[in-house]
């Protein structure tokens, strides 16, 4: 048990916003991270939060939630899915109007803006 303490530790010191799947952006620099097994909320500088939402690695799907492009593995009806082995699935609903530019810009797979339902990588 005191593993797992150390390992989350270390994912929220040594936190890569490129191994989230999502990130929203809060009030007072807040910005909350999710990935395969955690939600870490930090507090970061508006120079940092400008820098992460320029990275085309992520796509704006609401006014304050960006999804990891690289991370999607499937897209199922109007929500975003991001699957782990070891944890499982991880969803998030995204407003249909942002799909197709979604699926344009998916890195993996270039057929999926045809295909309603598909799999990525």
């Amino acid at each position: 048990m005191m593993t797992v303490g150390l390992e989350e530790r270390d994912v929220y010191e040594d936190l890569d916003p490129h191994d989230t799947y999502f990130f929203k952006i809060g009030g007072h620099g807040l910005v909350c991270f999710h990935g395969r097994n955690y939600s870490i909320k930090k507090r970061l500088s508006a120079e940092q939060t400008s820098t992460m939402i320029s990275d085309t690695s992520f796509y704006r799907i609401s006014t304050n939630c960006y999804v990891n492009l690289f991370k999607i593995s499937e897209i199922r009806d109007n929500m975003l899915l991001f699957r782990d082995e070891i944890h499982g699935i991880k969803t998030i609903t995204v407003p249909r109007r942002n799909l197709e530019q979604i699926r344009r810009l998916l890195p993996h797979n270039r057929d999926a803006q045809i295909d309603p339902i598909h799999r990525v990588g």
